[in-house]
């Protein structure tokens, strides 16, 4: 990469600590950085990010006047600013699990742990260029696919080439304002219908497990939280379809989340009475509904195939948690041998 290039990147950096974005305009410009520009608080995060029009982002994790990481997740799904495929790394003092766990769910493209080495900043930032991950969606998640190859397994979801001008212009490519527009709507209109096609799998999914445990009376508080899952999934595709051509699938989330509030809020043995066992029945059959709306090119029992595969794994992992959480908790006395 020619270091001239450098010039024509606008960066945008947010730290609370004076020195730290000092030290960020010294080690940027010094690479030949030059549209710098700095804040250090997320008060009026939203209006900076439309002045600025930054091609990069560096927050800090602990800035003040709100919380970086769920800033940052708004930003991807499309809740905050313009551009929810903008290049962001997250900085941080403390690299704990929790932490991590929250930038990593963010969407987050990088976390910097401090205190940084100039050196690695720079590498960073044009990683970002050069070989930046392709952004995966889920019912939850928006963001770089940090799934390893093995386990991607036979996932059939896919993956977007997010629009990156950082990489048009620090390669020193011609820029199109218009064509580059045309790539942020096409890949956003491109995350609206897989977040659809998710959160209509995580509708599925959840009343595979949710309706057998109602009708054996084996309700947990786990069951309730899925349940209460279900209905900000249907509550997620009205509010995404709503004055869209895809406003007639209203017709049968209405029913399908009266259904599921219904359940919620009643008894935990609606398995016991003809009533009950109507209204999981209708759970059940709006849920698979909605699923074939959305994937109207696979037949009805592939569909099944993929929910009944989904939740097999899903009961694997919280399994083997479990599992992993008693080892840990066992005494070296219980702890088995060897």
């Amino acid at each position: 990469m020619n270091p001239e290039y450098r010039r024509d990147i606008r960066i945008l950096f947010g730290d609370a600590n004076s020195g730290m974005r000092q030290l960020y305009r010294q080690a940027l410009s010094g690479a030949g950085f030059t549209g710098l520009r700095e804040f250090d608080s997320l008060s009026g995060f939203s209006d900076l990010l439309a002045v600025a029009r930054p091609d990069l982002l560096l927050l800090d994790a602990a800035l003040p006047g709100g919380d970086a990481c769920a800033a940052l997740r708004a930003m991807r799904h499309g809740r905050l600013g313009n551009n929810p495929f903008l290049p962001a790394i997250l900085t941080t003092w403390e690299a704990s699990q929790n932490m991590v766990r929250a930038a990593v769910d963010s969407g987050a493209d990088d976390l910097l742990v401090k205190p940084l080495n100039t050196r690695t900043l720079i590498e960073r930032i044009e990683a970002l260029a050069t070989a930046r991950k392709p952004f995966v969606v889920t019912a939850d998640y928006i963001g770089p696919d940090r799934r390893k190859s093995i386990d991607r397994g036979g996932s059939e979801i896919p993956l977007i080439d997010a629009p990156n001008i950082l990489r048009a212009k620090l390669l020193g490519e011609p820029i199109d304002a218009a064509q580059n527009q045309q790539a942020l709507a096409a890949a956003q209109e491109q995350v609206q219908s897989l977040r659809l096609r998710q959160s209509a799998f995580r509708i599925a999914f959840v009343a595979q497990q949710v309706v057998p445990a109602y009708r054996k009376g084996m309700v947990e508080q786990a069951t309730r939280a899925l349940l209460t899952d279900l209905i900000e999934s249907v509550e997620e595709i009205a509010r995404r379809v709503a004055d869209t051509e895809l406003a007639h699938i209203g017709k049968i989330c209405d029913p399908l989340l009266l259904t599921a509030r219904h359940i919620a809020a009643g008894s935990l043995l609606l398995g016991a009475t003809a009533e009950g066992r109507k209204q999981l029945d209708l759970l059940q059959t709006l849920s698979e509904a909605v699923l074939a709306f959305f994937n109207p090119g696979k037949q009805a029992n592939a569909l099944a195939q993929e929910v009944a595969l989904a939740v097999e794994r899903y009961r694997a992992r919280m399994a083997a948690r479990a599992a992993a959480a008693a080892a840990a908790a066992a005494t070296p006395d219980e702890a088995p041998p060897g």
